[in-house]
């Protein structure tokens, strides 16, 4: 996990009480996997996989990564069909770790539905500066929640609908959405 207990503990500067240490890991798990899914990438460190993406674009935004390896053309079986070679394109933005886009340099990629493969490790771990900043606005939001004994905080019979985190819990968990405003 990103977070620990003993990071939460030096956050409000106390130890957690035995009912909260036993929920943290819960409520941990379940911040960790809001925000990856938000941002469609790993916060830890990722192996590499392979994601495909729509052609017919030059510039094709792609899911938070880092250490792109290839960009690759795919036919339907998503099968190679050619290695788009990296004097074709720049991988965006330029001057930081993670990327968030591969600009085609000369004209637009080839078109079709999921043709365009791209070989990373879709992970925010290599950029420290953006990793930080998403640590603490989990910080913030797990902060907001351990003070929360009531856990369901409104409950709507005719929706059916349970809403648990508090206003102040999204409030800091939408920083992470204007970080990534293209894929949210």
């Amino acid at each position: 996990m990103l977070i620990t207990q003993s990071e939460l503990e030096a956050r409000i500067g106390r130890t957690l009480t035995t009912d909260e240490a036993s929920a943290f890991t819960l409520i941990n798990s379940a911040n960790q996997a809001y925000v990856e899914k938000m941002i469609n990438s790993k916060l830890e460190t990722a192996s590499e996989t392979t994601r495909y993406y729509d052609g017919g674009v030059q510039h094709l935004k792609i899911d938070p990564c880092t250490n792109i390896s290839a960009v690759t053309l795919v036919d339907v079986d998503y099968t190679v069909i050619e290695t788009i070679d990296s004097d074709y394109y720049t991988t965006e933005p330029l001057n930081t770790t993670l990327k968030t886009m591969i600009r085609y340099r000369y004209g637009r990629l080839y078109r079709g539905y999921n043709n365009i493969g791209v070989l990373a490790k879709f992970s925010i771990a290599g950029d420290t500066d953006i990793q930080n900043i998403i640590k603490s606005a989990m910080l913030d939001a797990l902060e907001s929640e351990i003070d929360n004994s009531e856990q369901v905080l409104k409950e709507s019979i005719e929706g059916y609908s349970v809403e648990f985190a508090k206003p102040a819990t999204k409030s800091s968990l939408n920083k992470i959405k204007l970080m990534f405003p293209e894929i949210i």
